[in-house]
């Protein structure tokens, strides 16, 4: 505004000095001129001054309406901003409970499901073994019957066993069988071994009675010490009680008897038939048994 002014000033003086030095106008005058002009002026620079004055004010006042504006559309902005966050925040919540609720409702479905499951499997599996233990519990009773009856048949046999033993031991045994050769009535030396394999059980039982019994092979007897086949029967038992009684055997318990060729074993036509015909036999009879070998 000062420049304005200054400006002015200057534009008048240099106006007054084209003026005097044309020498249209005196001093007075241009005095009066001047400071109506300068009046003039001043008063439009400051009617200009309170235009700026003002338009300065409604620029001010525009700048801080706009700024307050801008201010209040950013707060709004903000806020806005914050209620979206919040209410994506909310709906966000919102939906992970209602998944979390739909996946335990799922969750706990399934559970139950397999609960189901596992009883009716449980169920028919008890079923099952039920069945195999019932199944299992016949098989055991037949099979305990099956093992009475066993036992039953066993115990029957071990009576039965017993039974023929007791008869077995009753009855007369022959512990031996000693063979001699043709016309011979001496114990051979493979004989006494079989009297003595016999001595130990004719001892053991001493109230048994022995009976040696000696047998021909039917061969007629033509010469020698003996007249006939009894004779040589009786020659040959006599020897055998004889060896016995040098083991050790009481003799009154020995009987000793010929039976010729009355019992032959074997066919008394071949000569095997007749090695096996010339024989003596070893008889152990119990004491108190009923049928006694003559």
């Amino acid at each position: 505004m000062t420049s304005r002014t200054a400006f002015t000033i200057i534009a008048l003086l240099g106006v007054a000095l084209i003026v005097s030095s044309c020498g249209k106008l005196d001093q007075e005058e241009f005095e009066m001129w001047k400071n109506e002009h300068v009046s003039q002026m001043n008063q439009a620079d400051a009617d200009i001054t309170n235009k700026v004055t003002m338009l300065e004010g409604k620029v001010d006042q525009h700048a801080k309406d706009a700024e307050e504006a801008i201010s209040a559309a950013k707060d709004e902005a903000i806020a806005a901003s914050q209620q979206g966050d919040a209410d994506t925040i909310s709906a966000a919540k919102q939906s992970a409970m209602e998944q979390d609720a739909q996946l335990r409702a799922d969750l706990t479905a399934a559970i139950d499901m397999q609960g189901q499951k596992a009883m009716e499997f449980a169920k028919g599996e008890d079923t099952k073994l039920q069945q195999r233990a019932d199944a299992q519990d016949k098989a055991d009773a037949s099979q305990d019957e099956a093992i009475k009856n066993l036992e039953s048949q066993v115990m029957s046999l071990k009576e039965e066993l017993a039974g023929v033993k007791t008869e077995v031991a009753a009855k007369p045994t022959i512990v031996a069988t000693v063979q001699f050769a043709s016309g011979q009535t001496s114990v051979s030396s493979k004989g006494k071994e079989m009297l003595d394999g016999i001595v130990e059980q004719l001892m053991a039982d001493s109230d048994a009675k022995i009976i040696v019994i000696g047998h021909a092979d039917g061969t007629p007897v033509l010469r020698g010490s003996y007249r006939s086949n009894w004779d040589l029967s009786q020659a040959r038992a006599n020897s055998a009680a004889k060896y016995l009684g040098s083991k050790g055997i009481d003799a009154s318990r020995i009987e000793a008897v010929g039976k010729g060729h009355s019992n032959p074993v074997a066919p008394q036509n071949t000569s095997a038939g007749r090695a096996m015909n010339r024989r003596v036999e070893v008889i152990l009879v119990p004491a108190g048994a009923e049928n006694q070998p003559m």
